[in-house]
This record gives structure tokens, sequence and C-alpha cells, in this order.
């Protein structure tokens, strides 16, 4: 059987986009990405996170299910979810880092879980055995204890979602890695930007020559372009590595 990962309807990329936050732009949130080769885990975004923050954990044990998001998205429709009339409460910009979709099957990221809550009641089922697995435990070490896979649960819920009338999401294709995401730069299909050539003269500002020896030769594309400038600018960055 051939491989499906090589199917030409399924995307070879994933893209993690930015957004403002603490005070930055997502613009300069990225810069900070690129300079720290760190994308951090700061929220968890699963169906359990108003359990979460009401249940009395530990904070290690609350943070252990928080995730870094990336989407499946083809490139040349990246610009409808940093849409200004988007309808969604946090507010993707368009700004982010792509990825081979296949690199982060190796690093262990996963589609997000999106279940049917209209016409089932998976609902009330998942939060039930989320409570059976979390009622009783308040660290990490005490999950770990009765549970020889506790990470493979944590990992597991962190994942889910339900589809209802005020949340549904499942059309991003969301996918998402457990735990910070480190990367290095040759990880880096492609960089999305909404101004690539000032946003290159902004990196330089901030980043120092040998971080920046790497980005000059990486793609930066702009999510407002067609599929033919992709890959177009694609072509030629191949090209001059190649040289």
């Amino acid at each position: 059987m051939t491989d499906p990962r090589i199917r030409p309807d399924v995307s070879k990329f994933l893209v993690h986009l930015t957004r403002n936050s603490g005070g930055n732009s997502a613009e300069d949130n990225l810069i900070n990405i690129l300079n720290s080769k760190v994308i951090e885990a700061r929220n968890h975004h699963c169906l359990f996170s108003p359990k979460l923050n009401n249940m009395r954990l530990s904070e290690r044990l609350k943070k252990s299910f928080n995730t870094v998001c990336f989407t499946e998205t083809p490139l040349d429709q990246i610009k409808k979810l940093a849409a200004e009339d988007f309808p969604r409460k946090i507010r993707l910009k368009p700004y982010g880092l792509v990825f081979w979709r296949e690199d982060m099957l190796d690093y262990g990221a996963n589609p997000a879980v999106y279940l049917n809550g209209y016409g089932s009641s998976l609902r009330n089922y998942l939060l039930s055995e989320f409570d059976s697995h979390f009622n009783d435990i308040s660290s990490i070490k005490t999950l770990k204890c009765k549970q020889e896979f506790y990470n493979e649960i944590i990992s597991y819920y962190s994942l889910i979602n339900v589809m209802s009338e005020r949340h549904d999401f499942s059309w991003e294709r969301e996918w998402r890695h457990n735990g910070n995401f480190k990367f290095k730069y040759h990880d880096l299909v492609a960089i999305v930007a909404d101004d690539p050539d000032n946003f290159l003269e902004k990196c330089v500002k901030v980043l120092n020559k040998r971080k920046m020896s790497y980005l000059k030769r990486t793609p930066i594309i702009s999510a407002h372009w067609s599929y033919e400038d992709v890959v177009e600018e694609m072509a030629i960055k191949i090209w001059q590595k190649n040289a």
C-alpha cells in the first residue's frame, strides 16, 4: 500500500500562527520565537479546561495539559484563519512558522480530536472518564503512582474537544503538540509574514548574524499570496541553497 502521507489531497505542512499577546504584536512574538527557537505551550485548549481551572491540581499538573497549536490548512488559505471577521475568541494574525507534517508526526504532534456533541452523549461520557482519572489526583506524582501511562493519559485528554453550537473549530484542521515545542532552523519549511521584506529587516535588528544567515536562506511567504507565489518563493530559496 502506498504511504498515505504522500497523497496529494493531504497537506504536507503544519503551520503555527502567532497573535498579539503580552503587550507584543504577533510580528514581535514571531521574532521572539525565532530568537529562542521555542514555541511555548501557554494554555490548555481542550474540553476539560474549565475543570482544570477549578480543580485543586498542582500548577505543574495543570501546565502539563498545555499545548502548542498548529493548523493543517493549505498555505494559500492561511489568510482565512487570520481574517479580521474570523469568528473566534483568540485572534490569529498572518505571522507564523511552517513545518513538515511528517516531521511533526515524529515530534509527537497529533490531530486535535473533535467529537460530535450534537447527536450523542460522548461529551458526558468523556467528562465522567476525566473525573474518574483525576478526581482524587493532585499532582503528577500521585497520577504516576496510579497510572503506568500517565503521560499518555494527559496527552490524550489535551487533544479532545466537542463540537457544539458555541464551539466548533473542527474545520480548522488543528493539530497539537503537548508541552513546549523546541525546533531548529533546519526544521523550518518557511516563515509566514504579512510583509516578508519588512519582516526580514526587523529580524536583522533583533537576531545575531549566525541566526540571520539561516533565516535569509528560509522562504518568507505572505498569507495573502497565491499558491503560485508561494511555490515560486520556495523554489527560489531551494535553488539558492543548492547553488
